[in-house]
């Protein structure tokens, strides 16, 4: 059971995350008040919000003065205002993507908690056929020109399964599949029963039996359409909780009718104003945007007014169709997409959000997404603020008027009487810890490990994953033994993820470390390496993440990688993993990345340092770094049976090229088993490469293959330090 349990919340840590370090208030700002915080207290009430004029720019320059603060219907001074704006980002500007010769997209480049610039959550609901191409080619657009550097984004599917490609990344590429894999699905509809006739109405108003059924049946949707859809985006709002900066949703939807004829339904109220109190204290904005076409609501000569008959009716008997039966159609056909709309409005206005609808879905996003900042508004609550009532916390509505009637106010709407609660200073269990450290979106590093995946095929055995866990021993904690050994014990959690969900077993492993007095500096200079091998039979993208727990301390080291497993048979160019090394080059020797790479043993004799591996990818200034990887499904010409395949090297530091080696032909041996290609090669890491975080990729043109599938790519990150 406990393996069950796991599993089960392994597969939902695409909406989970562990603590993350909140960013710095903005400078300028009292201490006292805390303005990157929303928060609920029985001293202040805060609320946050934007204010956009007549063309929907957004208005930045307002004083405490423009604003009046009403909650549930009664004025309240203003105590405290700030403005914060966005979070700065040095290189802000929409990146385009490299489309030009054969070189593909930059490598994704991984953030740190205090480098997110924006936090999104992309959310695709119940899109009809038709209207799915045009939000899966906006969300492409946003991908490729408006995603920015400092970005975190992840692709929501509603009614899926959670999987790798649901989750918070940086990764263009990744996101991209997620898009791709979006699929119109009949069962995801949102509304509440079908459209009333006139004979149905007559039915019910003189049979109580027959409204007390019409009644319950739309209580039914009610509680399962509805709420399973507020429900949905409550659990995305809290893995957004503890995520940096100012979250936004982005919802696409055919429409959301969320109270039907009932526009007071109490069960669908109180799910609403939840899912808003927990997005207000979650620093969260659910924006919406309805997904179908702008509809002149004219009908015409294809408007359905056929009417189903009454029970026992004779099919034989030809529908009524007259004028009150067409305009009544027609009447309903409006009403429902109104309805539709209404609901997208009423839920991005109770969080402080905006609704849209527009032919440019691709402008919509950009609008709603470019925010400058956002007020923070907040005044001395009173005691019956947070005094239950009938044993239940009162709900108190929020107004924000701004003075001038061409300015409109987008500020959250309520929150419950429920005081915010201090974090919970008891520490966790070792198990919670790992857990938390396995399913963030960041890194932990109190004790350094690095993840390297690698991608092979076998002839026989088919492909399979290789994963090297390398962990800095000089962050665990030793203590002498008896013996005179030295004793670390680690504990090791390790998972893998398809797009689909968790795939097999977690890896879990405490690991006892023992070395003798003479080889402990050794160790910890160079590491401890755990290798994992697991062989795949599904192509797609998958995600490996690990962390790492010193025993005796408590430290936590996590990591994660992404890699694609291609299909192999399908005689497409296709690229294994890079492996790479590093040697000191002799004072005379003169490198480029044609020239061939020595083998391991060879490098090490030149005085490399251990960590100038493919599991630790640590390399110093001055050092020759060599790669190798395998060439799949190269083409021969016909009439010679000769290749012409060409490689490219491109070294990037921070997500910008700083190296492009030329397009060099690929000779191999001729004796050579042209399916499986190995490629070997090198560059020199002068010292006119700065220290820092880089990636080295790899392009193979074959300009035999099928234009569509001419280039192949793979890359690998690695430090270089002094």
């Amino acid at each position: 059971m406990r393996r069950y349990c796991l599993v089960i919340a392994l597969t939902a840590y695409t909406l989970m995350s562990a603590s993350a370090q909140q960013p710095k208030p903005a400078a300028g700002q009292p201490e006292s008040q805390d303005p990157d915080v929303l928060r609920i207290t029985v001293r202040l009430v805060q609320v946050d919000g934007t204010v956009t004029d007549k063309e929907g720019r957004q208005v930045t320059d307002l004083t405490k003065e423009d604003f009046n603060l009403f909650v549930d219907g009664r004025p309240q001074q203003i105590t405290n205002f700030s403005y914060i704006p966005a979070q700065a980002n040095a290189t802000s500007t929409p990146a385009s993507p490299r489309k030009s010769g054969n070189v593909l997209t930059a490598p994704p480049v991984r953030l740190r908690a205090d480098q997110v610039r924006r936090t999104i959550a992309l959310v695709i609901g119940n899109v009809s056929y038709d209207n799915m191409r045009y939000v899966k080619n906006a969300l492409k657009k946003f991908l490729d020109e408006r995603m920015q550097p400092g970005d975190l984004v992840a692709i929501v599917r509603l009614g899926e399964g959670t999987g790798v490609v649901q989750q918070f990344t940086t990764d263009k590429r990744l996101l991209q599949k997620a898009v791709d894999g979006a699929r119109w699905n009949p069962l995801r509809g949102v509304g509440v029963g079908a459209a009333p006739n006139e004979q149905t109405d007559k039915k019910i108003q003189a049979d109580p039996d027959a409204a007390r059924a019409n009644a319950e049946s739309e209580d039914f949707y009610q509680d399962v359409l509805i709420d399973g859809w507020l429900q949905r985006l409550n659990l995305i709002v809290r893995g957004l909780e503890e995520l940096p900066g100012r979250k936004s949703i982005l919802l696409f939807s055919d429409g959301l009718q969320l109270f039907g004829k009932d526009l007071g339904n109490q069960r669908t109220l109180d799910t609403l104003h939840r899912l808003s109190d927990r997005a207000a204290r979650a620093l969260v904005v659910i924006n919406t945007i309805d997904s179908r076409d702008l509809d002149p609501l004219m009908g015409g000569a294809a408007e359905n007014t056929d009417l189903p008959p009454d029970m026992g009716t004779s099919l034989k008997a030809p529908p009524v169709v007259n004028g009150p039966s067409f305009a009544l159609a027609r009447q309903n056909r409006v009403q429902e997409f109104f309805k539709g709309q209404d609901g997208l409005a009423a839920l991005a206005d109770a969080t402080g959000g905006r609704f849209m609808q527009s032919t440019d879905l691709g402008g919509a996003i950009t609008r709603m997404l470019d925010q400058k900042g956002y007020y923070l508004i907040g005044y001395r609550p009173d005691e019956a603020t947070f005094t239950p009532v009938a044993d239940r916390r009162p709900y108190h509505r929020i107004e924000v008027k701004v003075k001038g009637s061409e300015l409109r106010a987008h500020f959250r709407k309520g929150f419950y009487g429920t005081p915010d609660k201090p974090k919970a200073l008891a520490p966790r269990t070792s198990g919670q810890k790992l857990f938390a450290a396995l399913t963030s979106p960041f890194d932990a590093s109190d004790v350094g490990v690095r993840l390297t995946s690698l991608f092979g095929h076998d002839k026989q055995d088919g492909s399979f994953v290789r994963s090297l866990l390398h962990i800095n021993a000089g962050n665990l904690t030793f203590t002498e033994e008896v013996d005179g050994r030295h004793k670390a014990v680690v504990n090791v959690f390790a998972a893998t993820f398809d797009e689909s969900g968790l795939v097999g077993e977690p890896v879990a492993r405490r690991q006892t470390v023992l070395v003798r007095s003479e080889g402990l500096e050794i160790l910890k200079r160079d590491g401890v390496v755990y290798e994992m091998t697991m062989p795949v039979t599904r192509t797609g993208i998958y995600q490996v993440r690990a962390a790492v727990e010193d025993a005796q301390s408590g430290r936590i080291g996590s990591t994660s990688q992404f890699l694609e497993v291609p299909d192999i048979s399908n005689n497409r160019l296709t690229l294994s993993s890079i492996v790479i090394s590093g040697s000191v080059p002799a004072p005379d020797h003169k490198t480029t990345s044609a020239q061939p790479a020595t083998t391991g043993a060879e490098s090490q004799t030149k005085g490399s340092n251990f960590q100038a591996t493919t599991a630790a990818r640590k390399f110093r200034q001055g050092m020759r770094l060599e790669y190798a990887c395998i060439i799949y499904n190269a083409q021969q010409d016909r009439e010679h049976q000769q290749l012409q395949v060409e490689r490219q090297v491109v070294l990037y530091r921070e997500g910008q090229p700083v190296y492009t080696g030329p397009a060099e032909r690929i000779e191999p041996d001729q004796r050579a088993d042209f399916s499986e290609i190995v490629v070997k090669g090198a560059v020199n890491l002068g010292p006119d490469y700065v220290p820092g975080e880089y990636v080295l990729q790899v392009n193979v043109i074959d300009k035999l293959a099928d234009r569509k599938y001419r280039t192949a790519t793979r890359w690998i990150d690695f430090d270089l330090i002094n």
